[in-house]
């Protein structure tokens, strides 16, 4: 019920709380959670990539890979303490987890920046590379949230048990 003040009509105290600091295990929270950090991340990924290629000529390519692993670190940072709980995780290991599952969202990108450039022409870079960073958004929330920050299952044992969930 006090889910708004009735002065104001605004949310209350608590309802912010609960969306943006307090731990949660709610997916809607979690994905609205990680739409921010990713908008963050991806500020990172888009900015340097816009560096990389236009300022310093890197082919876009490799400007894709090194503005993503970027984007990336700043992902963890702010995931670690924003949107996922580690649990008992070391840091190390949620690090090289987050790494491992970010593979999918960097896979993506560079597909997604070569079909755009090479099969498609796409000529404006920039826009490009929003598009492929877009792309990769759910794919990487999907694997964080399964893999990345799930200290009960391996990668190996949530791949297997997916391909099962098929087979049937």
């Amino acid at each position: 019920m006090d889910q708004l003040s009735p002065a104001s009509g605004f949310p209350s105290r608590r309802l912010i709380e609960r969306i943006l600091i307090s731990k949660t295990d709610s997916i809607f929270i979690q994905l609205f959670r990680y739409g921010i950090v990713g908008g963050l991340a991806a500020g990172v990924d888009i900015g340097s990539f816009t560096f990389f290629f236009y300022v310093l000529s890197i082919d876009y390519r490799i400007a894709v890979f090194l503005s993503f692993t970027l984007g990336t670190l700043t992902n963890f940072c702010i995931s670690n303490v924003f949107v996922f709980d580690r649990k008992s995780l070391s840091v190390w290991r949620a690090c090289a987890r987050h790494y491992t599952s970010s593979l999918g969202g960097l896979a993506t990108n560079e597909v997604v920046m070569i079909v755009l450039v090479e099969v498609l022409i796409f000529s404006n870079m920039f826009i490009a590379k929003l598009i492929a960073t877009a792309s990769a958004f759910f794919v990487n929330f999907t694997l964080m949230r399964i893999y990345a920050f799930n200290q009960n299952i391996s990668l190996s044992q949530k791949l297997l048990s997916m391909r099962n969930k098929i087979k049937e």
